[in-house]
């Protein structure tokens, strides 16, 4: 079924086919909205564009290797996941928290600007946000590099992207994109939060970390 699909592309298409394909494989997640740092604006990702409009075909793919194909048409995401749980990125404690971070930071943005879908967040924000909330103090492992290394791993998963500066750098800022609704799942975040409430000196997400191997 999926070759007979597949010889109806043009050569064109076919050329796109492969780029968008490869692109999801490589980064899990696809947007819908990405950032053009040489216009400095948001526009249409013409991978998410030809993956909706080739979706079953793509889903037909990616089913021969048992991979699941996803879409969430409000968020402007889609994305793929393995049915044989392998290929999965492990997150490190300091990427974990960071992702809780940004998850909080995200849905407190969007409840109070519906219409803002890629809040803004840059290295004062972040770093203020991190302290008031106490999660700055959770585990000796958390430094400027280490946050910035978690920062460039979440990048090239389109979690979030890039509007200024490096990663390395004190001045960067970045958006949060809806993708961040999905790296974890609600479940794990849950248990998550339970840990990161407990009232304990020690470090909770090392804890955390090895409960989960």
């Amino acid at each position: 079924m999926f070759l007979e699909d597949f010889e109806k592309l043009t050569r064109s298409e076919k050329a796109l086919f492969s780029e968008a394909v490869n692109d999801l494989l490589y980064q899990c997640f696809i947007v819908r909205r990405i950032y053009d740092r040489k216009m400095k604006m948001f526009k249409t990702n013409p991978d998410y564009l030809y993956i909706d409009r080739h979706f079953e075909l793509i889903e037909d793919y990616l089913s021969y290797i048992n991979i699941s194909l996803s879409k969430s048409d409000e968020d402007g995401i889609i994305f793929i996941s393995s049915g044989i749980e392998k290929n999965h990125l492990r997150l490190d404690v300091v990427t974990t928290l960071i992702v809780y971070a940004l998850r909080s930071y995200y849905e407190d943005q969007i409840s109070r600007f519906p219409e803002e879908i890629t809040p803004r967040m840059t290295y004062g924000i972040l770093n203020t946000f991190l302290q008031e909330t106490g999660l700055s103090n959770l585990t000796k492992r958390l430094s400027s590099s280490t946050i910035a290394s978690s920062l460039r791993v979440l990048d090239s998963y389109n979690i979030i992207t890039k509007i200024e500066g490096s990663y390395g750098d004190p001045a960067y800022s970045f958006c949060i994109l809806p993708t961040i609704r999905y790296i974890i799942s609600s479940e794990k975040m849950n248990t998550l939060y339970n840990f990161l409430t407990k009232k304990d000196d020690n470090l909770i997400l090392d804890s955390f970390e090895r409960s989960e191997e």
